[in-house]
């Protein structure tokens, strides 16, 4: 709420919400920053960055291991990130304090420490546009849409398949590059979409209409995903296993849409 009256003032905050559903009492607050240009006929804005921390780690439970990044894709008037890697983030992070819209801007909390999201600083000047994906691998027998902590389990799974795996990792959410995404499923006929968050309703649905809808003339199978089942994310490793998408049920999905 101060970060709104802040926004409102001129000032560009960037507050930060301690893990993902902690941001659930900032509803209204929220929705009042992202509609405030349409309640003034465009007189005011009130550009802001909200960092919120989610998704599973070592361990998980109903309050820090949520995505549910579909909750903020609905949000009227915001910018949505969800970067893959320490590079990513700090090109995006940037474009989103120099813009003028308020931006959610989603950091995985499995990137924060891992090995693999480690990459050299880009430099002071670097930014990354929205809207703009990444082609983490190129092929032409498969297309694998993901984003967030899951790119690298992707990569892990199609490191393990004799086929041209081609993997994009979308990086911003709204917007999202449907063009990148069109153009590789018309090259390449299959596509899997994978993501952390709960299948039902999840932003992957709007990918897959979008590919059904604009290039279904183009596939050679059924628009498939990987997603989280409607259940909590468990505290145990040994039972997130059965929620979160692991490599092994990323990979067994790839084969069997490579075998259609």
């Amino acid at each position: 709420g101060r970060a709104v009256g802040m926004a409102y003032a001129g000032l560009v905050p960037v507050p930060e919400i301690q893990f993902r559903k902690y941001a659930d009492p900032a509803t209204e607050q929220i929705n009042n920053c992202g509609t405030v240009r349409w309640r003034t006929a465009g007189k005011f804005a009130a550009p802001m960055v909200v960092r919120i921390p989610g998704g599973f780690r070592k361990v998980g439970d109903p309050w820090h291991s949520v995505t549910s990044e579909i909750t903020y894709a609905h949000a009227v008037g915001w910018k949505l990130a969800v970067p893959s890697n320490a590079e990513d983030t700090v090109g995006l992070l940037r474009t989103a304090m120099r813009g003028h819209d308020p931006v959610i801007f989603f950091e995985h909390r499995a990137m924060l420490d891992a090995g693999w999201a480690r990459r050299p600083y880009p430099g002071d000047g670097y930014m990354l546009p929205f809207g703009k994906a990444k082609f983490i691998t190129t092929g032409d027998d498969l297309t694998v849409v993901t984003w967030g902590a899951m790119v690298e389990r992707c990569e892990l799974a199609a490191k393990n398949i004799n086929a041209n795996i081609e993997i994009i990792d979308l990086r911003t959410l709204v917007p999202w590059d449907k063009e990148a995404v069109l153009n590789s499923v018309r090259k390449t006929s299959k596509v899997i979409i994978v993501h952390e968050d709960i299948g039902f309703g999840g932003f992957g649905a709007e990918i897959a209409a979008a590919i059904t809808s604009e290039a279904f003339m183009d596939l050679d199978g059924p628009v498939e995903r990987v997603t989280a089942p409607s259940v909590l994310v468990p505290y145990s490793q040994t039972l997130m296993a059965g929620v979160v998408p692991t490599v092994e049920r990323i990979q067994r999905k790839i084969e069997e849409l490579l075998a259609f």
